[in-house]
């Protein structure tokens, strides 16, 4: 899923295509999950994010 994908599904925003705010909690998510073992939250640049 891209970011502005999960910017319109998440918070509903439209018009702040050029906030950090996907990325900002991308990272925090990955600061949480991968504390515990190998990553799994993964870009595919061009994509978006994979969970896996």
């Amino acid at each position: 899923m891209g970011r502005n994908q999960i910017m319109e599904t998440v918070w509903g925003l439209g018009e702040y295509r050029r906030s950090r705010v996907v990325e900002m909690f991308i990272s925090r998510l990955r600061q949480k999950i991968d504390a515990q073992g190998s990553p799994l939250i993964h870009t595919a640049r061009g994509v978006g994010y994979i969970l896996c």
